[in-house]
């Protein structure tokens, strides 16, 4: 009896620890998306067919902490559901969210060194909201690295479009419908 209780026990033990390091698989790299969020990026695959991705970056710009100072903070979440995977390639579809928040402080003075003198604080904030569906593909260097792109539909919508940058695709309205996409690399932890 004991001998047959330690055979299960070693078996149940072997099996629990090959499966235990096979899934979830934990990346971490650096990606761009106008869909998912630029910056860091965390990528947790839960098996072989189900992965999400987590990406955020928030910085702090400006000449004067005191006069001048922007703030950033882009944060974004994509659902991956793999259509296609073997040692070196994944095709996946996903889904995508993400908020890309900027506040731009900055401090004016008219005529100054006078008895006129006067300080304007000027403050703008745009928060731009991004949803997607698409298609992705890897490739995977060895087990070790990934090598990321994806393109796809994307939905764009903001609360204020005073704040012109980079990522900013209205064009002076209220949103935005179109092609959007990202690279990425990622390292397999």
């Amino acid at each position: 009896m004991r001998f047959k209780f330690l055979i299960l026990t070693i078996f149940l033990l072997t099996i629990s620890t090959t499966w235990a390091s096979k899934y979830p698989h934990h990346q971490l790299g650096i990606s761009y998306s106008t869909i998912s969020g630029t910056g860091l990026g965390y990528v947790i695959e839960l098996d072989r067919h189900n992965a999400f991705q987590f990406t955020v970056m928030p910085y702090y710009t400006g000449s004067n902490a005191e006069n001048n100072l922007n703030l950033t903070v882009i944060t974004g979440v994509e659902y991956q559901k793999t259509i296609y995977r073997n040692s070196e390639h994944k095709v996946y579809g996903f889904a995508a969210a993400s908020l890309w928040y900027f506040e731009k402080n900055s401090v004016t003075y008219i005529n100054p060194g006078t008895d006129f003198e006067k300080q304007i604080n000027l403050y703008d904030k745009d928060v731009f909201h991004n949803l997607g569906l698409g298609v992705g593909y890897n490739y995977i260097l060895n087990e070790a690295v990934s090598f990321n792109m994806n393109l796809g539909l994307q939905y764009q919508t903001t609360s204020n479009d005073s704040y012109h940058n980079y990522l900013e695709r209205t064009n002076g309205k209220e949103s935005f419908i179109g092609l959007g996409g990202g690279v990425g690399i990622l390292f397999h932890l």
